[in-house]
């Protein structure tokens, strides 16, 4: 679910009265493990708005301070720029116009404009399946949003509000696609010659010189699309695209997905003044998933052939990472079997039409996840993760002959992610938490090198968001918990900075860093977590704590990384405690950490959460009968649970777009992490808010977009319907017209207000 952080928090910023509230009894019983209060202290006033320079218009503001940085980094097929999309001006804002950094020069100049792109605009709503797709891949920028270079060509192509655009290296820009075609994810072949997309549920490829356009596919049946991948794929495997270039330009691998027996489930909301019905495909846990199928199309011929998965792969498995090998002979991916306890490395053969296995592994524990692949340049083996020891480890394994799997790395760290492999000396770049436990750094590794050991590119610690070259060159974003973002590019053995002036708001708003925590849990386990303090603490008074909570698995919350946490500073200016933890079950720390949680939702998270309530409660000057819990998201079952299935623990939570019952989300995710509702029946009703409704005391605010088409608004209707057959009070608010991450200014603004007055009001000292 990537109903992650990659979702905002500032989402979970809601508010509004629902039922009448009661009056509050003056303190909530102190239930075992909890703190006592402090002896002698007096209860801390919560201070106006007034108090923080952080207003409610600056948390919902994007970027957030420091984070207007260079996006969607790209080197130039020569190296000899790097291409980003940015901001002209702060005022803009989230209007990126596309920019490039001659690295002779050191001299960044703009490209393009949206207004230079004729007939689109900045301000123009994509269409249905472009806004939804970036929903999927939470895209909140505007102007120009994405562009492409050919691989090996000085040609680039920039989708535009009604249509795609090619820009030559003259500076000329070509409108490549007309009116009547909906152009979806178009990419560019490798020399630049052709352009492919998605035209409604068909792949068509327009050649760049002529402007002729020509299908690829055709006469799909009712419910079939050909080149764009299911609801599945793009929010819970990273699986953006549903086709894929070989390197020679002349095939074109794509998914075939057959939703045509997948159930619908209403999305039903109100937008500009009218209603708005959307009836989506959505396999929930248990049930029907779309019939994926692959196949390669030969783009002279138009002939399409299905690549035939191997023996021992079973029905309905997950594919991805797709990837060609540089002769464009070969295609290798993955496939994950539907349990996800069990996932394949296959290699299929074009000319022979034949796939066979290069790997096969198990769950050690918990689940699998789907591995990114890097080819060697010759094409000769395969670069994936996988588990070792508890840890994503480098593991190869040869295209040719029957040799097992081999690993290249281990130790008490991670890989993260695979960045890409130096096309001039083979070796493979990846990012890896050796080092910094909590950053991402870039390592290289030489795979011919017998026990070679992992080279450290990038040698200060924190966060590196990077984008891999040619010939070893690579652009990153770099920030760490003190420093603040900074771009640079390094090719040829120089490094170049881009220039980024410092955010003036950094220090305008007085913005302080949380002090990080450490805490050890069951069996050893050591969490993570940052806390930040009122800014003028009174160590005669106690104060009030709000914790935030995401602690689903697949993002980590407590990362070495710059991170303004605007929420935070305006509750700590007005006197409150804020703090948050990342529980096992979390990401960044390797499968052994993240395995506890399998088939079990809830529990083992939070108890970790509560753990650090204690913790906190121990160490500083906080009324351990004024605490809230909120959270967005996964957060937001995490939060309404804490108050139903430790009642009394919290004296309020800010539940919003909670998952209620796992039932009722994405296969994919659910059955990851929970099995099947059939073969886990305990788990599921365990987890399930409304069985746990009888138990709520304190105060409840939810909230939910009607419009979600991630957690589904019937997650709420349940719990609400649930709630009142117990006759209990609590608060809610619906926003009519947003989704899973909202984009309306105006409702970021009004979440951010009315959720900070709920916290206000039901943390304020008692009588």
């Amino acid at each position: 679910m990537s109903i992650s952080v990659r979702s905002s928090l500032l989402a979970v910023l809601l508010g509004a009265a629902c039922t009448r509230e009661p009056a509050l009894p003056p303190t909530l019983p102190l239930q075992p493990g909890t703190a006592a209060p402090l002896p002698g202290l007096t209860h801390a006033i919560v201070l106006p708005e007034s108090a923080s320079p952080v207003s409610f218009e600056k948390i919902a503001r994007f970027p957030e301070p420091g984070w207007q940085v260079p996006r969607l980094l790209r080197l130039s097929p020569d190296n000899k720029a790097l291409t980003y999309l940015m901001s002209e001006t702060e005022a803009k804002g989230d209007e990126m116009a596309l920019m490039s950094l001659d690295l002779a020069t050191g001299k960044s100049s703009v490209l393009v404009r949206a207004d230079d792109l004729v007939g689109s605009s900045a301000s123009a709503n994509p269409s249905r399946t472009e806004e939804l797709r970036n929903e999927r891949q939470r895209k909140r920028i505007k102007g120009i949003t994405d562009y492409h270079w050919a691989k090996d060509s000085p040609i680039m192509a920039i989708p535009g509000a009604s249509a795609v655009f090619i820009r030559r290296s003259d500076g000329t820009i070509q409108k490549i696609t007309g009116a009547d075609v909906a152009a979806v994810d178009p990419k560019l072949c490798a020399d630049g010659s052709k352009l492919a997309y998605v035209n409604g549920t068909e792949l068509e490829v327009v050649d760049v010189v002529s402007g002729k356009a020509a299908s690829l596919t055709s006469k799909a049946p009712k419910g079939v699309t050909r080149g764009v991948s299911d609801f599945n794929a793009q929010e819970e495997f990273d699986e953006p695209s549903g086709f894929f270039w070989s390197p020679d330009g002349k095939r074109i691998a794509y998914l075939e997905v057959d939703e045509s027996r997948v159930a619908e489930v209403p999305v039903l909301g109100h937008r500009g003044g009218a209603p708005d019905l959307m009836q989506q495909k959505y396999p929930e846990a248990g049930k029907t998933n779309p019939s994926v199928k692959v196949f390669v199309v030969d783009v002279a011929t138009k002939k399409s052939t299905q690549v035939r998965l191997p023996a021992g792969v079973g029905e309905g498995a997950y594919l991805g990472r797709f990837r060609f090998t540089p002769d464009s002979k070969r295609l290798v991916f993955t496939a994950v079997e539907r349990s996800q306890r069990r996932a394949h490395l296959i290699v299929s053969d074009l000319e022979r039409k034949a796939s066979r296995l290069l790997d096969s592994r198990d769950a050690i524990e918990g689940w699998l996840t789907m591995t990114e692949i890097a080819l060697a340049k010759d094409g000769s083996a395969a670069f994936f993760l996988a588990e070792r020891r508890g840890h994503d480890h480098l593991a190869t394994v040869g295209l040719e002959g029957n040799q097992p799997a081999t690993f290249l790395t281990a130790g008490d760290w991670d890989i993260t992610s695979l960045v890409g492999i130096d096309e001039t000396s083979g070796a493979i770049a990846f990012m890896s938490t050796q080092g910094d436990v909590l950053g991402r750094r870039l390592f290289t590794l030489d795979p011919k090198r017998e026990a070679a050991t992992p080279v450290l590119l990038t040698e200060a610690p924190g966060t590196y968001l990077v984008s891999w070259g040619k010939a070893g060159a690579f652009a990153a974003v770099h920030s760490a918990r003190e420093v603040p973002p900074h771009a640079f590019v390094r090719a040829e053995g120089r490094s170049t900075e881009i220039a980024m002036p410092r955010d003036p708001e950094i220090d305008a708003l007085g913005l302080r860093v949380p002090e990080p925590i450490e805490l050890t849990v069951a069996g050893g386990t050591k969490l993570y977590g940052a806390l930040l303090a009122p800014r003028n603490l009174d160590p005669t008074k106690r104060y009030p704590l709000v914790q935030m909570v995401y602690g689903g698995p697949g993002v980590q919350t407590i990362q070495n990384r710059w991170l303004p946490r605007l929420v935070w500073q305006h509750l700590a200016d007005r006197g409150f405690f804020v703090m948050q933890i990342d529980n096992r079950g979390s990401a960044g720390r390797g499968p052994a950490f993240e395995a506890p949680i399998h088939k079990k939702l809830g529990e083992v998270e939070l108890a970790d959460q509560l753990a650090a309530l204690d913790h906190v409660l121990a160490h500083h000057p906080i009324d351990p009968q004024r605490t809230a819990i909120y959270g967005h998201s996964y957060g937001g079952f995490m939060a309404a649970y804490a108050m139903l299935a430790k009642p009394g623990r919290y004296h309020a939570a800010i539940a919003a777009s909670p998952v209620t019952d796992w039932r009722l989300y994405d296969t994919g995710y659910t059955e990851r992490f929970m099995g099947t509702p059939e073969a886990n029946p305990t788990g599921y009703d365990a987890s399930d808010l409304e069985k746990l409704a009888k138990n709520l005391t304190g105060q409840l605010l939810v909230v939910h977009a009607l419009m979600d088409e991630n957690v589904h608004f019937q997650h709420t209707a349940d719990l609400i319907d649930a709630l009142v057959k117990e006759k209990k009070d609590f608060r809610m608010f619906v926003f009519p017209g947003e989704r899973h991450g909202y984009r309306s200014p105006a409702a970021r603004v009004y979440a951010a207000q009315l959720s900070t007055r709920f916290l206000v009001e039901t943390l304020a000292p008692p009588n």
